[in-house]
């Protein structure tokens, strides 16, 4: 589907705030209400907006977040199958996708008990040790959310909202009514207020002081669509990279680099693995390979290795593990 700018700015707003209601945004895109409900229902029909979701710090919330890259061998297409069966019936896997590049499978694994997630790990292998050839396994300890200025073709923005970091802290401790609030809200993050108070059985003034409280204590730290580019030419593509001989003013250099450049969505810090995960979007394989090369020449005096992923057959992606609730 071809986009014109107005589409390209409701993506980009309701990406800012998803929960926003059709007046706010027209005015943002200045457009009619009818017209801007009659777009983003066009942009759902055709797949682009596939929903809504909210972005949390689930640090907070007490979990851990295990990354599991796996490369498969020469597998037939049912005991593939059965791998990917296998994996997609775990209620603790929050992003599976397929990949292009040195690994072939992304997983994330999240948990309260690290127990759990050694159990998954023990019985996946134990099973399909045939086909798995190679794995790595890191800890997710940083995600850096950046405005979407890709949708408008904009130069990259200077603010950035921390999603994940392991130094957060709050003296906030939600209880079991907030856990199933933000098992809606991510979920659906447009859903409405009246609907999920009857949901819950809680009082529509309550739901919204308790809504408020996450928001202030930044469990909830915003309210994000869930877009897939790929249905108006992009693709969702990772670049990790290690460093060496670095000191602090190089690597803030390197960082504020980083946030400078146009394509980027998120960059991510995972214990163990690439020093630095970097989530792009790009439209042509010439736009990747210039930010490699403007990348190279800045900075291969101290990067260590890089390499390149490539997303496609995204098959599980969620804030939080399902429950009971």
């Amino acid at each position: 589907m071809n986009l014109d700018l107005i589409d390209r700015k409701l993506l980009y707003h309701l990406d800012q705030n998803a929960r926003q209601s059709i007046s706010q945004l027209s005015k943002k895109v200045r457009i009619n209400k009818n017209v801007a409900l009659y777009r983003i229902n066009k942009l759902k029909e055709n797949g682009i907006i596939k929903g809504s979701f909210a972005e949390i710090n689930n640090f907070l919330l007490g979990y851990n977040t295990f990354r599991l890259f796996i490369n498969l061998g020469n597998a037939s297409q049912s005991k593939q199958q059965q791998f990917i069966d296998h994996i997609s019936k775990n209620n603790n896997i929050t992003w599976f996708s397929r990949v292009i590049g040195r690994w072939d499978i992304d997983i994330l694994f999240m948990t309260k008990n690290i127990s759990k997630f050694e159990d998954f790990r023990k019985k996946l292998f134990l099973e399909f040790n045939d086909i798995i050839e190679n794995f790595e396994i890191t800890i997710l300890s940083k995600i850096e959310y950046y405005p979407k200025n890709y949708l408008l073709k904009e130069p990259k923005a200077s603010t950035k909202s921390t999603i994940l970091d392991v130094n957060s802290n709050s003296s906030y401790f939600p209880d079991a009514i907030d856990e199933k609030i933000l098992q809606h809200l991510t979920k659906d993050a447009s859903i409405n207020i009246v609907d999920l108070s009857s949901r819950l059985k809680i009082s529509i003034n309550t739901l919204k002081k308790r809504i408020k409280n996450l928001e202030n204590e930044k469990i909830i730290l915003g309210y994000r669509l869930f877009i897939d580019p790929t249905q108006f030419g992009y693709e969702y593509y990772k670049f990790h990279f290690s460093i060496k001989h670095y000191n602090k003013k190089r690597l803030d250099f390197l960082k504020s680099w980083i946030a400078s450049q146009d394509y980027i969505i998120y960059i991510d810090r995972y214990i163990g693995g690439a020093d630095f995960e970097i989530e792009l979007m790009f439209q042509k394989e010439s736009e990747y390979l210039e930010f490699d090369k403007k990348f190279h020449e800045e900075f291969g005096e101290i990067v260590r290795d890089s390499y390149l992923l490539k997303f496609y057959d995204l098959k599980i992606f969620k804030y939080l593990p399902e429950t009971n609730n």
